[in-house]
């Protein structure tokens, strides 16, 4: 119908055009003056005229058809066939604020009810939530999708925004509909968007945020809880360092931090913060007893009360345990002195236990009931070894390396690569020849490891005789993660240096344990720097904080039964997945439904080790993501941005109704067509091609 209406004017065009007579009559000066220019401005008059009505009836036809501007100019399909709309809501602890609008997890609820009104009654619905456990994902009709939104609710754990929104996006493209839409109800918080991936392939289906609003609140949050030491023990105290800051534009005041440790009240503080300003609470804290501490840190008189609390626990051992692995037989004829310290350690101070094997019996050793590995004088270390002593290391547990005086360099510096600790580049002095090449002569005092172990007065200089050295390795450090120098000596190259590998740490000496290497072990320094050396390796797991942030899977590898262990969460036991590894027992869990609160894993053998879960600190700050900001996030050019901060009901309905389908541009081509008309109104008018001279 369309193509008739437009053909029918240039039917009548055609019909009407005659080509010109030629007159006989050639006194008639009419016809002698005509020129041919003003032939051809007549033929132009008709054409543009032609031109003009065609467009007019064209736009006629469009506005009979009502079309639509597709959703970001992709994706559109047909109109009239049913739609499967996915809501992904945002449930998480910020959307409990409260907006203009009222509590923005309300109004969130309230415009999915309003896609539902710019739907059809054979339009289907998905809907998911970005925090907690997946309770939702199938397609519904609205009467159950009405019902599912009823009993969503903000949620106080994890953030799982790019599961869900990829889980919806898989199923959403093999479902057999013709219109697919995902919206994202959310108060753009930009952490959550910033979780949603950037890896999404969304061809074929429409994507739109609808930003549901914010609010201005006064929030004071945990962003992190530290100790002075990791090396914990029973009745030895150290200091819990609480980092409080203002996440908002208003200032913090006549508020108060506490802690509450194994039970008991452990201080409080008055906290006066300017907006973005953070400051530092320290409280002395001793354990009474072994096995995990635990403690509380709570704000009180702050405007958002969601994230006002703070787990930690603290693993207290009663002792820790050191592998020395060493050389079947002495070749240098010189003693090693590291016996000595760890039997005088032991003797004298119950938080160390050692045993000793041979480096050839490594293999049958059980790694998770140590919580450091100490090679010493060891000539050449297996390669089968490299991999576990790794992974030990990843999970928490230590290394101390002394080096053999005729050592395999090539696979020195094989086993430092699996760490990215540096390599050993070459040799200086030479063994047991008592001349000094260097001494060592600085030291890293302030260093968690040596934190008491020296007595001054205000800012009196740390003294010690300085130990010399006759034959060393040279030690090239990475500069790529953290590494420290715990002792150098005077010419720059270190002694002693530190390499922090994933949850644990390496610790690399240049030089052997006995004398042909240097008189350090007759000097004062010797025990105690080793001593607490080896503690502070020992304890980086054991010895130091046992938590969990919410928002990933649960993952812990430790010294358990696999059989019967089991994770108690609030009132509810759970039966984990469990693998053995060289370093223990690894237990898994998705841990979606978890909240704040403790974890306590255990198995028959009596053992119990409690773990602290908490929010994401990201969940404490409302920065908000705008909509180019979004895009990025997202990698969707084509994405629609609702922002419904200043719209009216109208407004937010045309924006969804647009998002959904597309936009209605029939009002377009009515303007257009009347334009038409009245431009071809006025060629007809004011165009004078009609002259004679």
């Amino acid at each position: 119908m369309a193509l008739v209406a437009v053909g029918l004017p240039l039917l009548i065009h055609l019909l009407n055009l005659r080509r010109p007579q030629k007159v006989a009559f050639s006194t008639l000066a009419f016809f002698r003056d005509l020129k041919n220019t003003t032939i051809r401005r007549i033929r132009i008059k008709r054409y543009l005229l032609l031109l003009l009505r065609l467009l007019a009836i064209a736009c006629l036809a469009m506005v009979l058809a009502r079309p639509f501007l597709p959703p970001g100019l992709t994706g559109g399909g047909n109109s009239q066939a049913p739609a499967l709309n996915a809501v992904l809501l945002d449930n998480s602890v910020s959307m409990s604020r409260i907006g203009t609008q009222g509590p923005l997890f309300e109004y969130a609820k309230e415009i999915a009810g309003r896609i539902n009104e710019a739907a059809k009654d054979e339009d289907r619905y998905m809907l998911q939530l970005t925090n907690g456990e997946a309770d939702y994902g199938n397609i519904m009709n609205w009467a159950n999708m009405k019902k599912a939104l009823e009993e969503a609710e903000v949620k106080s754990a994890g953030n799982f925004m790019e599961n869900r929104l990829t889980g919806l996006l898989e199923t959403i493209k093999e479902a057999p509909y013709a219109n697919k839409s995902i919206y994202i109800l959310t108060d753009a918080q930009h952490s959550q968007l910033a979780q949603a991936g950037s890896e999404l392939d969304m061809e074929g289906v429409n994507l739109t945020v609808i930003d549901v609003g914010s609010a201005e609140v006064q929030n004071t949050s945990i962003t992190s809880v530290s100790t002075s030491t990791n090396m914990i023990g029973v009745d030895i105290p150290f200091t819990l360092n609480v980092e409080i800051a203002n996440q908002s534009e208003v200032a913090a005041v006549n508020q108060f931090v506490s802690l509450e440790f194994e039970g008991q009240a452990a201080g409080q503080y008055s906290v006066s913060l300017e907006p973005g300003e953070r400051r530092t609470y320290a409280f002395e804290v001793t354990p009474s007893q072994v096995g995990s501490a635990r403690a509380v840190v709570s704000i009180e008189g702050d405007g958002f009360q969601p994230d006002n609390q703070y787990f930690v626990s603290l693993q207290v051992p009663e002792t820790r345990n050191v592998l020395w692995v060493s050389e079947q037989e002495n070749r240098s004829g010189f003693i090693s002195y590291t016996g000595a310290v760890l039997q005088a350690a032991g003797e004298n101070d119950a938080q160390l236990d050692y045993d000793q094997t041979n480096i050839e019996n490594f293999d049958v050793a059980d790694l998770s009931a140590y919580d450091v590995v100490l090679l010493d004088g060891v000539k050449e270390i297996p390669e089968y070894i490299f991999s576990p002593l790794q992974e030990f290391v990843q999970t928490g547990g230590g290394v101390m390396f002394f080096p053999a005086e005729d050592g395999n360099l090539r696979n020195y510096n094989d086993f430092l690569g699996q760490f990215n600790a540096g390599r050993y580049v070459g040799l200086q002095g030479e063994y047991g020849s008592f001349n000094s090449v260097a001494t060592a002569d600085e030291l890293l005092e302030d260093h968690p490891a040596f934190a008491g172990l020296f007595e001054r007065e205000g800012e009196q200089q740390l003294r010690f005789t300085n130990p010399e050295i006759y034959y060393y390795y040279r030690l090239n450090t990475s500069s790529n993660g953290t590494g420290f120098s715990l002792l150098n000596m005077n010419n720059g190259d270190p002694l002693v240096y530190e390499k922090q590998v994933g949850q644990g740490t390496l610790v690399l000496s240049a030089a052997g344990n006995d004398p042909g290497w240097s008189n350090f072990p007759v000097k004062a320094l010797y025990a105690p720097f080793y001593y607490r050396i080896l503690l502070y390796s020992a304890s980086s797991d054991q010895g130091g904080f046992a938590d969990f942030t919410l928002g990933q899977p649960f993952a812990w590898t430790g010294n358990v039964d696999p059989e019967s262990v089991v994770l108690q969460v609030d009132d509810d036991t759970i039966k984990p997945g469990t693998a053995v590894v060289s370093s223990g027992v690894r237990v898994s869990y998705p841990a979606e439904e978890w909240t704040p609160g403790w974890i306590k894993i255990q198995d028959d053998d009596g053992q119990v080790i409690t773990l602290a879960a908490n929010l994401s600190q990201e969940e404490s700050v409302f920065t908000k993501a705008e909509q180019e900001e979004a895009e990025n996030l997202l990698s969707n050019e084509s994405l629609v941005w609702v922002d419904t901060a200043d719209m009216n009901e109208e407004q937010l309905q045309n924006e969804i109704v647009a998002s959904g389908f597309g936009r209605e541009i029939w009002s377009w081509f009515m303007l257009a067509g009347l334009l038409f008309l009245i431009t071809e109104t006025l060629v007809s008018i004011g165009y004078r091609a009609e002259t004679v001279e």
